[in-house]
């Protein structure tokens, strides 16, 4: 095998190191994606978290750091970005009351003050299914894109080495003349190989890339679900919250 790489010439050495960072980002991320947990586990899981939330948004945030997989990583993302959200508004409060103000000027009463309270928590649940997608996607499809480009490149390298390979055999015809056969098998045996080492690494890499890719297409529908029902869980939060004009609007809401 080292004769092999040797007889490839440099190209070599990036084609080696593309096929040991494929299979240590393949490795990688089968264990990650198959870390997954179960529905009754993921069920338990967000139970938890539910119920350390209704203690403090401080305990949540303890319970998400202690825990590990895809469903910490989102729940963590959507915690900071409620929190957040929160300061933001909290930062706006005034021009908050000015809008409730002109919605109750404008004859919409109390029924003006819930529309903007509904049209809140509208762009709040927007922004924290985003922030849900956003999270699951990039904590899944982490690395994935190395794969990609390791399957795209290396047939490059491979027709690279090719040329270079072509091109010590033409220099040793220009040197010693094409009688002796065995004067151009040194460069056409390292285009060869370096085409076939090229191959060798960029098929099973693209056919890895796209299992793992649709294995972390189906594990991010189920992360959307328990992701979703955690949002949620914060709206609710946020509109039991004290707040100016809440209490009527949670009567008629």
């Amino acid at each position: 095998m080292w004769e092999i790489i040797q007889s490839g010439g440099p190209m070599m050495v990036p084609l080696t190191i593309c096929a040991i960072m494929g299979l240590a980002y393949t490795i990688e991320r089968i264990w990650v994606l198959r870390l997954m947990p179960e529905s009754d586990q993921a069920k338990a899981q967000l139970d938890e978290l539910e119920a350390a939330l209704e203690r403090s948004p401080e305990a949540a945030v303890e319970q998400c750091s202690q825990g590990k997989g895809v469903l910490n990583y989102v729940f963590s993302a959507l915690l900071k970005r409620h929190t957040t959200l929160m300061i933001e508004q909290r930062e706006f409060q005034a021009t908050h009351q000015e809008i409730v103000d002109l919605a109750e000027s404008a004859g919409g009463g109390d029924m003006g003050r819930c529309m903007v309270m509904l049209r809140e928590l509208e762009d709040l649940k927007t922004e924290l299914v985003v922030e849900t997608e956003e999270s699951a996607r990039e904590y899944l499809g982490k690395n994935l894109v190395v794969l990609f480009t390791i399957g795209n490149i290396s047939p490059l390298l491979g027709l690279l080495g090719t040329i270079m390979g072509m091109i010590i055999a033409f220099e040793s015809i220009a040197v010693a003349g094409a009688g002796d056969p065995r004067v151009v098998a040194g460069g056409i045996s390292q285009a060869l190989v370096t085409t076939a080492s090229g191959l060798i690494v960029a098929i099973p890499s693209i056919v890895i890339y796209r299992f793992l890719a649709r294995w972390a297409d189906r594990s991010l529908k189920q992360v959307e679900v328990y992701g979703h029902a955690f949002a949620n869980t914060l709206i609710m939060s946020t509109r039991n919250e004290p707040k100016i004009g809440r209490a009527s609007c949670r009567e008629r809401v």
